[in-house]
């Protein structure tokens, strides 16, 4: 039992259902009811996370709108009833929708592996598709096309048509006969072709009359000349009529065949487009999922009262079943108290039928077995029972019915009768609520109760907060301290002369309770203001940890300009370097042809000196990471995930000799020293670790038993000495393969000096291929002209 009348449960279905995009969803949403099964209550939620999910990422979704609800047309095909036009177009266009709901849910099933069951083994609907698409065009009109003897009898329909109109504008021009006519227009009367004639001059007019005017001026006569026609187009359109059924007949049989189908594929449609209706309603409310409790305990944070405005509803919270199980709440009227209570149990509610509340995120709720409440004026004239015995019979019921799983909420209780009585009475009744181990959430205006709450372990106090500046309600909860009814300060709001409630103060200073009233006054006045300072602290709070977002975010961008500009300042500075090269080369190659060979020591040492001095020139090191470090060969082991900087790379070190490291880098393997490495995050560390296990190749068992897996070895420089021009330009072209495959961008030619013919050789070979960016002579402290470095595309 759920009590969803009392809590206007039905208000929200009636909204979810306004969400849902087809009757069938909607007549599910307006059925929907809370669940008591954690399991069905946790996938339920979570169809519902799916959906909302989808709604927030998917470009497309997969409720095209075109779903109808064909229950129906598959119950009167059961029964031999020939389909109409409607229901048959109705159950084409609804295939359709399945077919496009199935393929989004095939391709998304990583995302969406809830939803995506319901697609699954959906019953094949390609061959009634296909027959309804040859029968119908876009527009659900049945085309010409959907029988040889339908496009026959059309065509003579309308040849037959033409005829009869060529006729019959024939007679209306014909000079001798324009008196006749009222006027020179083309109807029908009975389905035949007629034409309006004067009254007086119907003896002149041969044809027969089918109509006459409403003033009796005019008479609609079928030209004698058009009977035949009109016969044949009569006969035409009967048997149009007659075909037409005929292909209906046929598709209804059809239908029924796959009717089972249909109702299936049906039902699971309307299920998706259902948990879709959920996560939209969940949209518009702001609700998030609730976490399902392991045990009785519930806390709900900023909660709303989901049929009370967003621009006016007070959020709340609410804790209950951890230190106490009851929640006596105290306060003014019109303060709040009922719609507390409201918003537990319609969240409740709403938790245990799949759908999204109203809340912060971690807002806890457990699963009831049952939800009973007494709440709002029950008092019925018809029974003869007065406020005090409505409220006390459904009080009697849920007494006799609730158990410790159970959760109850009663407004007022004890009220409508003399205070005495109703407070020892209240009292008596939440002590046996107690007792049972219910959970428990009532609201009081009696002394006796606050009294009670606060000497009663299990029972904690509360009351919605009245701001005696403005003497009007805040709506917020606090949870520890009561609070009072502030009954008179309202009275003196809405205008109750000052005399009457002065000496209504007297009157109650004198009362023994008084004191305890000025004691709770001070306490809510003390907490009121507590609240407005934790309020202040948590909006600083809040903008420091924005400002320290920003910063954080204007940081990192400066970080990553700062690399930008300083890698550009690199790329630019090797450019200028390589630049330098090739003008000195230049240069040198001039100066060689000045230079007699008796000079031919000066000559060389004067090359020597200007490569060097073009080698030495600066060029700044790429950026470091910040979180990167340079490593040394104590810092380096096998295994080990490093960063290499010359080909701008993450590996996996695979050897380690003197002070060379080789590395794996994507399945390739490159020698490198030991300073181009540096150390990489935890993050890149377990990425590549994982690039390694999925990239691990299957091994397959050879005739002797063993595995074999290959490894590429990639090198970064290739030494030619000795080989002629020939033999060089096989070796090189294999050693740029092997370079590209690796991904290394930059390698090194070794052909030493000598007569220079096959560095010349080397050079003009490495202008015809494609993926040489450029090449340019070694550095002084590389072998100078003695090798060529080369850089690939």
């Amino acid at each position: 039992m759920f009590n969803e009348d009392v809590l206007d449960f039905i208000k929200i279905k009636e909204e979810l259902a306004s969400h849902c995009s087809s009757i069938i969803a909607k007549e599910m949403a307006l059925a929907l009811e809370p669940m008591t099964n954690r399991e069905k209550i946790q996938e339920a939620l979570d169809e519902t996370a799916e959906a909302l999910r989808s709604w927030q990422t998917e470009i497309e979704q997969p409720l095209g709108g075109g779903t109808r609800d064909i229950r129906e047309a598959c119950k009167k095909s059961r029964k031999d009833f020939v389909l109409s036009r409607e229901a048959i177009w109705d159950v084409y266009i609804t295939i359709g929708a399945y077919k496009r709901m199935v393929k989004f849910f095939r391709a998304k099933y990583m995302e969406y592996p809830l939803l995506s069951l319901w697609m699954q083994d959906m019953p094949n609907m390609d061959r009634v598709e296909q027959r309804l698409k040859r029968v119908f065009d876009d527009k659900g009109e049945l085309l010409d096309t959907a029988s040889p003897k339908l496009a026959s009898l059309r065509n003579t329909i309308s040849k037959t048509r033409d005829r009869i109109k060529h006729d019959i504008q024939a007679i209306l021009h014909d000079k001798d006969n324009q008196k006749y006519f009222q006027e020179t227009i083309i109807t029908q009367r009975n389905n035949r072709y007629v034409i309006p004639v004067k009254q007086e001059y119907r003896q002149y007019f041969d044809g027969l009359i089918h109509d006459r005017s409403a003033t009796g001026q005019t008479l609609y006569i079928e030209p004698m000349r058009l009977v035949e026609l009109n016969n044949d187009l009569q006969e035409a359109l009967i048997g149009e009529e007659q075909e037409v059924l005929r292909i209906y007949k046929e598709l209804s049989t059809l239908i029924k065949q796959h009717s089972n189908d249909l109702m299936d594929a049906c039902e699971k449609v309307s299920h998706i487009e259902f948990v879709y209706g959920k996560a939209k309603l969940g949209m518009a409310q702001k609700a998030v999922q609730a976490t399902l409790s392991e045990g009785r305990d519930v806390n709900l944070m900023r909660a709303r009262h989901p049929l009370i405005p967003a621009n006016t509803v007070v959020p709340t919270d609410i804790r209950l079943g951890t230190d106490y199980r009851i929640l006596l709440i105290t306060g003014s009227n019109t303060g709040g108290k009922t719609v507390s209570l409201k918003t537990l149990g319609l969240l409740s509610l709403m938790n245990q039928s799949g759908l999204f509340i109203p809340a912060d995120h971690g807002s806890i709720l457990p699963i009831f077995h049952n939800i009973f409440a007494d709440i709002g004026d029950e008092q019925s004239i018809e029974a003869s029972l007065s406020t005090f015995s409505a409220h006390m019979t459904q009080v009697i019921f849920i007494i006799k019915h609730c158990g410790p799983n159970d959760l109850v909420l009663l407004d007022e209780l004890g009220s409508g009768t003399d205070p005495e009585e109703g407070s020892a009475l209240a009292v008596s009744i939440l002590e046996f609520f107690r007792q049972k181990g219910t959970l428990m959430m009532v609201s009081t205006h009696y002394n006796e109760l606050k009294n009670y709450a606060y000497h009663t372990a299990g029972i904690e106090n509360g009351h919605v907060e009245f701001d005696e500046r403005t003497l009007k309600p805040t709506y917020r909860l606090h949870i520890g301290v009561a609070g009072s009814s502030h009954a008179l300060s309202i009275v003196a709001r809405l205008g109750l002369p000052k005399d009457i409630v002065n000496r209504a103060r007297d009157y109650k200073s004198k009362f023994g309770s008084s004191e305890m009233e000025n004691v709770l006054s001070d306490l809510n006045e003390q907490l009121r203001k507590s609240s407005d300072r934790e309020r202040a602290l948590k909006k600083e709070l809040d903008e420091t940890r924005r400002m320290r977002g920003q910063l954080e975010k204007e940081k990192k961008q400066f970080n990553e300009k700062r690399k930008q500009m300083l890698a550009k300042a690199q790329a630019d500075a090797e450019s200028m370097k390589r630049s330098l090269r090739v003008e000195g080369e230049a240069i040198i190659k001039q100066l060689k042809a000045q230079f007699s060979e008796t000079n031919k020591d000066k000559r060389q040492s004067a090359i020597n000196a200007a490569r060097k001095g073009i080698s030495n020139v600066h060029v700044p090191d790429a950026p470091i990471d910040d979180n990167r470090k340079a490593l040394t060969i104590d810092g380096v082991a096998t295994g080990q995930v490093v960063y290499v900087t010359s080909l701008r790379s993450l590996g996996t070190v695979l050897s380690i000799k003197g002070n060379r490291v080789t590395v794996d880098i994507n399945g390739l393997s490159a020698t490198v020293k030991v300073s181009e490495l540096q150390s990489t995050t935890r993050e890149e560390s377990n990425k590549i670790q994982r690039d390694n296990l999925k990239a691990q190749p299957k091994t397959r068992k050879r005739a002797g038993g063993s595995a074999v897996q290959r490894q590429k070895e990639v090198r970064t420089e290739i030494n030619i000495l000795g080989q002629t021009v020939d033999e060089a330009v096989v070796s090189v072209g294999r050693f740029i393969d092997q370079a590209l495959l690796g991904g290394v961008n930059q390698v090194r030619i070794i052909h030493g000096k000598g007569t220079g013919a096959l560095r010349e050789g080397v050079h003009q070979y490495l202008r015809t291929l494609p993926h040489v960016a450029h090449f340019e002579t070694a550095g002084y402290d590389e072998g100078g002209a003695g090798a060529t470095n080369v850089v690939l595309k």
